[in-house]
């Protein structure tokens, strides 16, 4: 490394990652339960909060990812959001009404969202700095620290929201903040953690909106990313009650179906990784849309919980691509500009929630899941359209590398 650390940097942001997988994981899987099955609130009002909280938290975000390329330290900006993610969850679990919900969603969520995006954007720029041939691999390394938690988490979760009080599992999320907060309050201690990229050199003559600049082709595949991403947001938010109400199954069967999902992750991150080596990003995050796309069909179809299993190989062979190869690609967007560039995957992922979310409260409003999936699976075919059309250079360019 260029500088001596006289901390222990990547355990601690391993640890911070699997911390922050526990976030999602423990809560996720049951966000629609908690909304519509326990606190009875119908799929619109459930889809209206999460759609007004994608509109603040896309706000929120851009905005968090332009500060964080002009401040010195970026540890704050981390700190901030885990402390955020504290109040947010604890909200949930201590007023367990709508208002509560409703408040940590809308006011609250938003910022604590941004810690997963500015920690990637911490992470790329931390290695780019002190160890820059392994800059990718660390952020691939990571990301699948973070799928770990997936693995572990949501049957754990399951178990403590039937045996106790499905609440819980929001205060498991407000305590794993609380480790990531510590951690990030501890790196701060150490001047040599600090690190950011110089600002990109303008050209002469050239605007300041031109260092800004996204080509049309990456634009094409950001819009591709969150139509795919809302996708799979109609599938987290309609499986869960497709096996509670169709398929006869209960709390700890939603915590396996997401492990299992998980545990297929892990292994599929490393043969796309292979694959990237022969192919470029826009074909292998538009095969993935087909894949998933035939999981929610196949889904829609199941008839019993040992099928929907089985069916689990193809969701998390997709899931592996959009939610592993899209951060490398996505923090590749905007050139010198790490922080922002890696806030649209918040900003990506936020679109996803509005869209997916009032998809979910016009598509289940009658109570069908099943035809809620269908529909789900014609959006991901939507967004495969929309990165082949918007990269067909790209994709001529295949096989990137013979080996």
């Amino acid at each position: 490394m260029a500088r001596t650390l006289r901390m222990p940097v990547t355990p601690m942001l391993a640890t911070s990652m699997f911390f922050s997988g526990i976030t999602y994981a423990a809560t996720i899987p049951y966000a629609s339960l908690v909304g519509v099955d326990t606190l009875g609130m119908s799929p619109g009002v459930f889809a209206t909060i999460m759609a007004i909280g994608g509109v603040v938290g896309t706000l929120v975000s851009l905005f968090l990812g332009y500060i964080s390329d002009k401040i010195k330290d970026r540890r704050g900006l981390l700190l901030l959001s885990a402390l955020a993610g504290v109040a947010a969850n604890f909200t949930v679990y201590a007023v367990p009404t709508q208002f509560g919900f409703a408040f940590s969603a809308i006011v609250l969520m938003p910022l604590a969202g941004a810690s997963f995006s500015q920690c990637f954007a911490y992470i790329r720029v931390f290695y780019a700095k002190n160890a820059p041939a392994r800059a990718d691999v660390m952020v691939t390394t990571l990301r699948s620290v973070f799928t770990a938690a997936w693995v572990i988490v949501p049957p754990l979760a399951g178990w403590v929201a039937a045996e106790f009080s499905i609440f819980n599992v929001y205060l498991m999320a407000a305590l794993a903040y609380v480790v990531i907060g510590a951690i990030f309050a501890l790196m701060m201690v150490d001047p040599t953690t600090a690190v950011q990229m110089p600002p990109p050199v303008r050209a002469e003559g050239a605007s300041l909106l031109s260092t800004f600049a996204l080509p049309l082709s990456t634009l094409g595949g950001l819009i591709s990313l969150a139509v795919m991403t809302a996708a799979a947001r109609i599938l987290t938010f309609t499986v869960p009650l497709l096996i509670v109400t169709n398929l006869g199954g209960s709390l700890p069967d939603v915590g396996f179906y997401a492990a299992i999902t998980a545990a297929i992750e892990v292994p599929s991150l490393l043969i796309w990784g292979w694959l990237g080596m022969r192919f470029t990003k826009e074909i292998l995050l538009a095969s993935a849309g087909v894949i998933l796309a035939l999981f929610m069909l196949s889904a829609a179809m199941s008839q019993s919980l040992p099928m929907l299993y089985w069916l689990l190989i193809l969701n998390g062979f997709a899931t592996a691509a959009l939610m592993g190869l899209n951060i490398s690609y996505v923090q590749e967007a905007i050139k010198g500009r790490v922080g922002l560039s890696t806030s649209l995957l918040d900003v990506i992922a936020i679109s996803a929630n509005l869209m997916g979310a009032t998809a979910f409260g016009v598509l289940t409003s009658g109570g069908d899941y099943r035809f809620a999936l269908m529909v789900g699976a014609g959006v991901a075919v939507l967004g495969v359209v929309i990165m082949v059309g918007a990269n067909v250079k790209r994709l001529r360019l295949l096989p990137v590398n013979e080996g």
